[in-house]
């Protein structure tokens, strides 16, 4: 985390990206291409005319005649002069536009199959070594010391030495051997909480990392030609990049006890029954204020909207979809789906859904528990396929609300419009023409650095990284009520940055600041920010 009093923000994307500038060239290049092309049907139309016999008949001298056909000349050839001018600049701008994504995504498609190649070589060599005899001898004779240094100290603990020890010298040996080994924990401890840390402040290495180096790896010491790791094929065994080494993960740790039975093939839907319960819930708040009952409103700000978000996952074992149905002031009805987001830390998949088994199916592209769930309370909330519809998710709801809005099947039964994300791994998940997303990002989490890359930089797609400013969150956490020792142990953890405590300060801070990326978004889709809830519905489900 920086020091200081404004925290720096990091805009990707949106109307005011280089993608968006890219096709703004495009556009203005159809602009001069059809003024062109009104330009040279009127030179037609104006030809066709001087040709005719009729018009230089009017002519009253011959002279007259020459001047005005030589002035006709001109005219034709400067307006053709023109007409190419116009032509060569559009093509200008096209090729322009045209020559910057080419280059763009040739260096970044090199700069990938380098490492892919470089580090497949690294893990094929690694192989090679640990099958030398040399370094099989190294690695028994170390698990011989070790375990025979086990075997040694059980059997003096047994025949009572360490207690003759303990009399004579006053030396606790059981005691002295726990420190030791809570000291080697410790260390360990703190190396990974800054190796988490390190990654999340240090994200594009990361991403580089789990999307290129790590894939490669893998793929050369399990002994796969360099080949097979290239070729751009769907699914499979083959870790390419972060998301089918995911899958990979996912299928092994199957078969290791974790996530549940994974199936090798996957059948349409989720793999294993999900028990869903929708129930329609009040409309009517009490004010804090007053006491008195009032009708819920569509969420006033991103701020709001992000606090019903985070409702349906903090303090819960298992998180709630929520389903907003608002009648807007102009008539229309439209929907806010709000995605939960972790609340169990379980590799194991058991009845909860908002676990670690959702985050790694999702992650690998694969049908989810909460996907059900979502599919199943939409049904439920009787949404028409042509009313529009907003997904919300933090963390895990962000990951599932983005693979469900580029999901085509999803998208023909559901009109997604507009996706908002707070801190999640959506980067495999770009949103589609028509919808528009923004997502929220701390610099310093992890989390959204997980899928191995970074939000594309797209028109319809606006991402926010925000510098986390430790000042400033100790500050704004204080005045929450926290104590110094809570405020401490909030920013000590290796996760700290992917908080739901501190996304709401950020978050807050942004609305509350006016910032122009989240303003513009919320100012495109004022329309979910307008309005009556006139139906809640709420659902949990659970594996069987």
């Amino acid at each position: 985390m920086t020091v200081g009093p404004v925290p720096e923000v990091t805009v990707t994307g949106g109307p005011t990206g280089v993608r968006a500038h890219l096709e703004d060239l495009h556009l203005q290049a159809d602009v001069l291409d059809a003024l062109a092309d009104e330009l040279e049907t009127a030179l037609v139309t104006l030809g066709r005319a001087e040709l005719d016999a009729t018009v230089l008949a009017l002519a009253l001298a011959p002279t007259t005649g020459l001047v005005l056909e030589a002035a006709t000349g001109e005219f034709f050839a400067r307006a053709a002069g023109a007409d190419l001018r116009l032509r060569g600049l559009a093509a200008a701008l096209r090729g322009s536009a045209d020559a910057y994504t080419a280059a763009d995504e040739l260096l970044a498609a090199s700069f990938g199959l380098v490492l892919t190649v470089a580090s497949h070589a690294a893990g094929h060599a690694v192989r090679i070594g640990l099958l030398q005899g040399g370094t099989l001898e190294l690695a028994a004779g170390l698990a011989l010391t070790v375990g025979g240094g086990l075997v040694v100290w059980r059997g003096a603990r047994e025949a009572g030495v360490f207690e003759v020890l303990e009399g004579v010298t006053g030396i606790d040996a059981d005691a002295l051997a726990q420190q030791g080994a809570d000291r080697v924990l410790g260390v360990l401890a703190d190396g990974a909480t800054e190796l988490v840390r390190g990654a999340g402040a240090h994200s594009g290495l990361t991403g580089t990392l789990l999307e290129h180096v790590l894939p490669g790896a893998v793929s050369g010491f399990a002994g796969v030609p360099i080949a097979f790791s290239l070729l751009p094929l769907e699914g499979g065994l083959i870790p390419r990049d972060s998301q089918t080494l995911t899958g990979l993960l996912l299928l092994v740790g199957g078969q290791a006890g974790l996530f549940g039975e994974q199936p090798l093939a996957r059948p349409g839907g989720y793999h294993r029954p999900v028990d869903v319960t929708v129930s329609r819930q009040d409309t009517d708040v009490v004010d804090p204020r007053t006491g008195r009952t009032t009708p819920l409103r569509a969420p006033g700000s991103v701020s709001e909207l992000w606090e019903r978000e985070w409702e349906q996952s903090a303090g819960r074992d298992n998180g709630t979809v929520r389903i907003e149905r608002i009648e807007g002031e102009d008539g229309g009805v439209r929907h806010i789906v709000y995605i939960p987001a972790t609340t169990s830390q379980s590799m194991s998949a058991g009845a909860e859904t908002t676990d670690n088994t959702t985050n790694v199916e999702t992650a690998a592209g694969f049908e989810s528990a909460q996907h059900r769930i979502v599919r199943t309370a939409i049904e439920e909330a009787g949404i028409d396929p042509g009313e529009e519809v907003m997904l919300v998710g933090y963390s895990q709801g962000g990951l599932v609300a983005g693979s469900l809005a580029s999901d085509p099947e999803f998208r023909r039964r559901v009109n997604v419009t507009t996706v908002f994300t707070v801190g999640a791994p959506v980067t495999d998940f770009p949103p589609q023409d028509g919808i528009d997303m923004l997502s929220v990002e701390h610099a310093q989490d992890l989390i959204p650095d997980l899928d191995g890359g970074r939000n594309a930089d797209a028109s319809n797609w606006t991402t926010l990284e925000v510098d986390l400013d430790e000042a400033a969150q100790r500050a704004a956490l204080a005045r929450r009520g926290m104590t110094r020792a809570e405020i401490d142990r909030v920013l000590a953890g290796p996760t700290a940055a992917h908080s739901g405590v501190l996304y709401d300060g950020t978050i807050r801070r942004l609305d509350r600041t006016g910032n122009p990326g989240m303003r513009s978004w919320q100012r495109r889709n004022e329309r979910f920010f307008d309005g009556r809830v006139t139906q809640l519905h709420s659902a949990e489900g659970t594996r069987r």
